[in-house]
């Protein structure tokens, strides 16, 4: 008998079984996450009170259980001694794992979600205005009374925290604990399914919805592909490895849409499936295009860390843009690839954000002109290049970065790219006195995008206290500046650790000679490294920035 039991779940019980490995992710999910601004609208809706959408569990049949084990992280199974889960998570991994960062403290959430907890966001709240003020970054260096975390606040300590008790009445405590309550008692409607084989499984998973966002990435065609090509996320994950061993992450969205490109000249993962299904292609068939793709991959990988000195996909703003550029690989069969037309599209393609929102039009209309058998794929690429050339031109006119265009924060931020191609090209390295490491030779987790001012030292100083009132900056917006792109560089974690909170114009001096400031756009004038001075530094840094990358961009035209 088939079941679908409804039932409701407390947060608190939601995430200590996913904490304890009773609830899972299938591997055939994606691996990313919410924006910081997603996870603080989640966090204030509960404490509102208000709907925030059911969840999907599946459990599975004891004769599943090969399958199960072929769906989990092999780093999941070691960690809970080859367990197998009781249900897996269909439908709201982005809600758990928001909650999960907020309500597991940090060095365990590393543990459960080692995968993608660098990219949680931290969520802090005003104590004096809980729960209605409430602030997401990636950087929770700087936040003090009356700022806390979240997760500081649900852990139940607060009573027995002395420096808050002197600063907060009683009433007001009571008030903050009872409202910390609501949230971890905020009950999810939540579906079961049971007594369903995989294939009914990945009918369901194709057709529900998350939070309103329909489910039509790779992760729903990756299900439907697994009982037809046994082994593929093994192949996936293996293939996964090998890339960030090279520094290069590139999730299984990615790595689908190569294979359909390959196999179907389209980047509609869709179309594998419907092939998938219509053809039933046989596994050694797709092992050969995969084979391809992989091949292709490499190849265009090579190309940008040689041509472009790009040896990272942890600052690309979209990974989308390689896709057209494997296919080319694929169909070129020239010895010789046209490398140029390569980096013009996908320089330009990342500037004019093509791939920003509406991806599956923008491939939909780039590979009508890849696939045209009027020309040879080198003059499609050339095409191509043509056109993500001319989007660029509306975005920096005639092809020139303003020092405006030089700000924002960091994350997806073609600017923060351009940053480092253009240091790695200036032989940039560490910082320090001794032993300096070219930025090529850093491992991506050991790499830290420095703030070159500060975030402690900043928001405690009193000149920088006193230009911020300057300059009328209210507490956010001083924020914002602090960790804008123009005051940002990119230093070993142990070296930022060593700066620490020392100003510039303490630690420059001895960290950097004047060959290595040029290499990370600091400007000489050392007047400018004061915090009375913080805007025109800003302004100096962007102007250098901007003539760079002007200079590297007017090179591809």
């Amino acid at each position: 008998m088939i079941r679908l039991i409804p039932t409701q779940k407390p947060v608190t019980d939601l995430v200590r079984e996913f904490a304890d490995g009773d609830l899972a992710i299938p591997e055939i999910q994606r691996d990313v996450v919410w924006k910081p601004e997603q996870v603080k609208k989640l966090i204030g809706s509960i404490f509102s009170q208000f709907p925030c959408g059911s969840l999907i569990f599946w459990e599975p049949r004891e004769r599943d259980s090969t399958l199960v084990r072929s769906m989990i992280r092999p780093e999941r199974l070691k960690q809970y001694q080859g367990r197998l889960p009781k249900y897996f998570l269909l439908d709201g991994q982005q809600r758990l794992t928001a909650l999960a960062s907020v309500l597991l403290p940090r060095p365990r959430l590393k543990e459960v979600l080692a995968e993608i907890e660098e990219d949680m966001p931290y969520i802090f709240c005003n104590l004096k205005r809980f729960p209605d003020e409430l602030e997401a970054t990636n950087d929770c260096s700087g936040y003090s009374f009356p700022w806390l975390s979240v997760q500081e606040v649900l852990d139940g300590s607060l009573s027995q925290r002395e420096d808050i008790r002197t600063r907060l009445d009683d009433a007001k405590l009571r008030n903050i604990t009872m409202q910390a309550q609501q949230l971890c008692n905020y009950q999810f409607p939540i579906q079961i399914i049971q007594d369903r084989n995989y294939t009914d499984v990945a009918e369901i998973f194709e057709r529900v919805n998350s939070l309103g966002t329909p489910l039509t990435g790779a992760e729903i065609h990756l299900a439907r592909l697994v009982p037809y090509w046994k082994g593929i996320t093994k192949d996936f994950r293996e293939y996964r490895r090998e890339l960030r061993d090279k520094k290069f992450d590139l999730d299984l969205s990615f790595l689908m849409r190569a294979i359909t490109a390959v196999e179907c000249h389209t980047a509609q993962i869709a179309k594998l499936t419907q092939r998938m299904a219509k053809d039933r292609l046989p596994p050694k068939h797709l092992k050969r295009s995969w084979r391809r793709a992989r091949q292709a991959i490499d190849r265009v990988l090579t190309v940008l860390e040689s041509e472009l000195s790009l040896d990272r996909a942890r600052y690309l703003p979209s990974k989308n843009a390689l896709i057209p550029l494997v296919y080319y690989i694929t169909q070129d069969k020239s010895k010789t690839k046209a490398t140029r037309q390569m980096l013009r599209f996908f320089i330009f393609s990342q500037l004019s954000e093509r791939y920003g929102g509406g991806a599956e039009s923008t491939f939909r209309t780039d590979f009508r002109v890849l696939t045209d058998q009027n020309d040879t794929p080198r003059q499609n690429l050339e095409d191509l290049a043509k056109a993500a050339s001319a989007d660029a031109r509306q975005y920096y006119r005639g092809l020139k970065v303003r020092p405006d265009d030089v700000s924002g924060l960091p994350a997806k931020n073609v600017m923060l790219l351009l940053m480092y191609v253009l240091m790695r090209q200036q032989k940039a390295t560490d910082w320090g006195a001794e032993g300096r490491t070219l930025l090529r030779d850093i491992e991506p987790a050991d790499m830290h995008v420095h703030h070159i001012f500060p975030f402690n030292f900043m928001v405690k100083d009193k000149d920088a206290r006193a230009y911020a009132d300057r300059e009328e900056l209210n507490p956010s917006e001083f924020r914002a500046q602090i960790n804008d792109i123009a005051n940002m560089t990119f230093l070993r974690n142990s070296t930022n650790t060593r700066i620490g909170d020392l100003p510039p114009w303490q630690y420059l001096l001895q960290e950097t000679t004047k060959e290595l400031r040029r290499a990370h756009f600091i400007p000489e004038n050392r007047s400018l490294w004061t915090p009375e001075r913080f805007g025109d530094f800003l302004d100096a840094r962007r102007a250098l920035i901007a003539k760079a990358a002007t200079r590297l961009l007017k090179s591809l035209k």
